[in-house]
């Protein structure tokens, strides 16, 4: 596990609710369900901020959002093509 702000804000709060009195199992599932949980409010905030794109951006359906998040993410990449390898004639066997 990571040891950002948000483990440690868990940690406090397994303490806070279980402390001493409740075994380490207990505390570990306890853990274990608040981290699933931020876990799915990380996923569902990125797929709230990817519908939000595709609404400023004009996409109206998932598949529009598809081929548009597609054409974002290589931009970049139009024009560029492989080079051809330039061997002098005797390293060709070689490889």
């Amino acid at each position: 596990m990571s040891s950002g702000p948000t483990v440690k804000l868990i940690d406090e709060l397994v303490f806070s609710l279980c402390g001493a009195t409740h075994d380490a199992r207990a505390r570990h599932v306890l853990a274990q369900a608040l981290h699933g949980l931020v876990r799915l409010a990380r996923s569902e905030q990125l797929l709230e901020m990817q519908r939000d794109v595709a609404r400023a951006v004009g996409a109206g359906s998932r598949r529009e959002t598809r081929a548009l998040m597609r054409r974002l993410g290589t931009h970049g990449m139009h024009g560029q093509e492989q080079l051809a390898l330039n061997l002098p004639d005797g390293e060709v066997n070689r490889a």
